[in-house]
């Protein structure tokens, strides 16, 4: 498979003089890397009014809008009753520059080379007859216009990206010129109407400069430097809808490419089915019985330890950025521990949570004249996609990914992974289509690629454990059940688990045998040579060394404490209890051997794998730590709302 020669793949020859370097002393003097990829984020640098408009509103105002629409389904389709339960949930959040139709904005910026402007055009507000114009100006009175189109109507499939070549201004400084005209006939649109506005969404200028490199390099283990770490939580992730997973043709090149060089814990289980309990089981070590958060409301108790409370501990500056309203800190309980931590109004697109950790990267992560050797860093990023509602931005929606594995390069090429077309909603009130959750996966695993492209180019990756794991997985019609992660069956229980351990690139490995969600706890507290406090997980190196092969057993529990499961490689044994929405009352047992889609419920068979599955079940459930017992909050009507939007009330 071709690559682009700016993606991120590490480069052996540099990687090797850098290593050289570092054995004969712990510290190497600081140097620069020339072609680190810098942002210049549009939303946050004002701009200049060249051609303002006659009076009554702003001209130029920095906006949160939604990649698509603010809704995202036919209301007309769903019942009455329905919308009682299930309000209406609108798409990602992202940075939008609003611009008064009539007006010209110029942003200053300085081309580095393989330079070029990316930006999202959305719906003006209110609608109207409006055509966008971009231009550069190099000089006075000299403009080149380089891109025009007319502004994009509400539709059902949020824009593409628009990424516009600017290499050949590399090493110039030039004006770009942002213009909006109003209709052809100013005499249709009524004097009293308000002001529209044309909204830029996610506007930057991506190019290579110079930043100082990395002074140091942590030995592979850690013990004689401390590594950064990236946690990267995706939310609603199957593992089999990703290249390493099995997923053919493939979603996720950027996944590929990173399993190539990191552990790969094919069959790693979460053991939660919902996010918030999910991800205080991974950021405590400890399974629900033992920390007692079982809803998206209960916070974990300051008196549980986090790895980010650890991390603080051991010297890192530590960050959050949570694309999930109802993983904030006030619901969640996560917020501990954190320097600072990041969270939307609504949900974030998984582009403007990735924008945001590169800022903060670039300002905390990547040495300076001002800050040489920063501390390490323990950053949490969340991302929500692929969650319901499915709202992928074009050309994902209608089956096309990235033609390969990019980095923070633009892309020129696309390649189909489906058959090519939209797809409207099969389920209304939640907004999904499995198709579209395949597009929400592609576009994932770009804004990954984005990611690491920024870290590769300016060292961090040769300093930084990257993490990727999922807090659950969705149904997709498995089970009768359209994408509601209820239940504790591998659809929602089975996620994608690697990490790409810092220093020089190494040839991966996947890894067979059962491994826990909560084992990350351990592994990432001793692979940074810290304390590790008392928890349920086991260190994943040590269950992954040579003539082991796994745990024997892996546990999930269901939010509201709704069911139990325990599994082993051939067999699962599960209970439900008051889920009867969805399945009976009582346990099931699959020969997952004979039967991998858990379809043939053997339970009441009179099976001797039934009593030693309930009794594994029933022993593990005895044995207790004694933490404190969380307090549940009361919802305000809002909160509510919103959960229900998600379909986690009724």
């Amino acid at each position: 498979m071709h690559r682009n020669a700016t993606s991120w793949p590490a480069r052996v020859s540099l990687l090797a003089v850098l290593l050289a370097s570092i054995a004969a002393c712990d510290r190497a003097p600081s140097s620069t890397r020339e072609s680190a990829w810098n942002r210049h984020d549009l939303w946050i640098h004002r701009p200049t009014v060249e051609e303002p408009v006659p009076a009554r509103g702003k001209i130029f105002e920095p906006r949160i809008g939604f990649l698509g629409a603010a809704e995202v389904r036919d209301l007309s389709r769903v019942p009455p009753e329905q919308l009682v339960h299930f309000p209406h949930r609108p798409a990602g959040q992202i940075r939008a520059v609003a611009q008064r139709v009539g007006s010209r904005l110029a942003w200053r910026v300085e081309v580095g080379s393989a330079g070029y402007l990316s930006f999202v055009p959305l719906p003006p507000d209110p609608p109207c007859d409006c055509r966008l114009r971009i231009g550069i100006r190099d000089a006075p009175g000299s403009v080149e216009e380089i891109w025009s189109a007319p502004a994009p109507s509400v539709g059902a499939l949020a824009e593409a990206a628009v990424e516009l070549d600017l290499s050949t201004r590399a090493g110039r400084t030039i004006d770009l010129l942002f213009q909006v005209e109003g209709p052809a006939n100013p005499a249709t649109t009524p004097v009293e109407a308000p002001p529209s506005y044309a909204l830029w969404g996610s506007p930057a200028v991506y190019s290579h400069g110079r930043v100082a490199a990395p002074s140091s390099l942590p030995r592979a283990n850690g013990a004689n430097g401390k590594p950064n770490v990236l946690f990267v939580g995706l939310d609603t992730l199957r593992a089999d809808r990703l290249g390493p997973w099995g997923r053919r043709p493939t979603l996720s090149p950027t996944f590929d490419r990173l399993a190539e060089e990191s552990d790969v814990w094919l069959d790693a289980y979460s053991v939660f089915n919902v996010t918030n309990p999910s991800f205080v089981s991974m950021m405590t070590g400890l399974y629900g019985k033992n920390h007692g958060v079982y809803d998206l409301e209960t916070p974990l108790p300051q008196a549980a330890k986090t790895l980010a409370e650890s991390f603080h501990e051991g010297g890192y500056q530590t960050m959050a950025i949570l694309s999930a309203r109802h993983l904030q800190d006030s619901n969640s309980g996560l917020g501990q521990g954190f320097d600072e931590i990041t969270q939307p109004t609504e949900h974030f697109a998984g582009e403007l949570a990735t924008d945001m950790m590169m800022d903060w990267l670039a300002e905390h992560g990547t040495p300076t004249e001002k800050v040489p050797h920063p501390k390490p860093f323990f950053a949490w990023l969340h991302l929500f996609d692929p969650h319901t509602p499915h709202t992928p931005p074009q050309p994902y929606a209608v089956g096309f990914r990235p033609d390969f594995d990019l980095g923070l390069a633009p892309v020129r090429s696309w390649w189909p992974f489906r058959a090519p077309g939209p797809r409207a909603f099969v389920e209304d009130v939640l907004g999904g289509h499995a198709d579209l959750y395949d597009g929400e996966v592609a576009y994932l695993d770009r804004q990954l690629g984005r990611l690491l492209g920024f870290l590769d180019s300016r060292g961090l990756l040769e300093t930084t454990i990257v993490v990727v794991v999922a807090d659950h997985g969705e149904s997709l019609g498995e089970h009768g059940i359209l994408f509601r992660h209820v239940g504790l069956h591998d659809t929602t229980t089975h996620v994608p688990l690697l990490i790409r351990w810092a220093g020089p690139r190494r040839v991966g490995h996947a890894h067979r045998g059962l491994v826990q969600t909560i084992d990350l706890f351990p592994t990432l507290l001793g692979a940074a040579g810290l304390p590790v406090p008392p928890q349920d997980g086991q260190d994943l190196r040590e269950l992954s060394a040579l003539g082991k092969n796994g745990r024997r057993v892996v546990f999930s529990e269901h939010a509201g404490r709704l069911g139990l499961m325990v599994r082993t490689n051939e067999w699962k044994y599960l209970v439900s209890m008051g889920n009867t929405r969805f399945f009976p009352d009582g346990p099931s047992l699959y020969d997952l051997k004979n039967d991998p889609q858990e379809t043939a419920n053997l339970a009441g068979r009179g099976l001797p794998k039934e009593k030693e599955m309930e009794q594994l079940l029933q022993r593990w459930l005895a044995e207790r730590r004694k933490t404190v017992a969380p307090q549940p909050k009361a919802l305000d009507p809002e909160e509510e709302k919103r959960l229900r939007g998600l379909g986690y009330l009724r």
